[in-house]
């Protein structure tokens, strides 16, 4: 790497977040459900306390993952509002209200956000992001990943007869290679965003926003239960 978290933290104050809520609408416990010896926001906390940062902490309304927290030496302090930890609760309130609270104990420059959905996200992932924020003198940064299907050849299932593409102008082509979109997707594995933007209760900086590609292969962003049997194949 370019620079060391170590000497970007001179510049730069990082602190860092992992968002877990106790509840989950499509499986219940996803965050603390087993993907072998480990619960799933494990793998989160097991990459992050390989990085330099020292100021680390879980957002959880839940007191089973606060437990797991602390064995990782994750700060538990923070208490996450039952208000902010709904199904529809937006990433930019939860953020915003965790800095507020933190700004009445400290500063910050940059806040990095990890979801315990991409476990399969490691360390190189993480000092990447970080080393192309820093270089880049971004005001937000997220992951990316090439998106696995091509979006021109997405079809809305209205019935079993017909195709009905989503993109009309789908009909004109036939193979991949004849689109001209170079399409990606955002894999919610990493998030940096400048103290700045988010007192704004902005997420992305409409003029300054960078994006770090991951690989395919750990951009796995859980949802079901298939995903999670995908992964712990994965993780064999």
């Amino acid at each position: 790497y370019k620079y060391s978290i170590k000497k970007i933290i001179k510049f730069m104050k990082l602190i860092a977040i992992v968002t877990a809520r106790g509840g989950s609408k499509t499986i219940k416990n996803k965050n603390i459900k087993k993907i072998g010896k480990k619960s799933l926001v494990e793998f989160t906390f097991k990459e992050l306390n390989k990085i330099f940062i020292k100021d680390k902490y879980i957002l959880t309304d839940s007191k089973e993952i606060k437990k797991i927290a602390k064995r990782y030496s994750i700060n538990t302090d923070y208490v996450r509002p039952k208000n902010l930890s709904k199904d529809n609760t937006s990433s930019i309130d939860t953020i915003s209200h965790f800095s507020d609270w933190y700004l009445k104990r400290s500063n910050y420059d940059a806040l990095i956000m990890l979801q315990p959905t991409s476990p399969l996200r490691i360390k190189k992932d993480i000092l990447n992001a970080v080393n192309i924020f820093k270089k880049k003198k971004y005001q937000s940064l997220c992951s990316i990943s090439k998106s696995l299907e091509h979006p021109y050849e997405t079809i809305d299932l209205k019935n079993t007869n017909k195709i009905y593409y989503v993109f009309k102008e789908s009909y004109k082509y036939y193979r991949k290679q004849d689109y001209k979109i170079n399409s990606y997707f955002i894999n919610g594995a990493i998030y940096i965003v400048k103290k700045e933007l988010i007192k704004k209760k902005q997420m992305y900086s409409k003029k300054n926003h960078g994006f770090y590609i991951m690989p395919k292969i750990r951009s796995i962003d859980l949802d079901d239960i298939e995903d999670f049997e995908i992964t712990k194949k994965l993780l064999k």
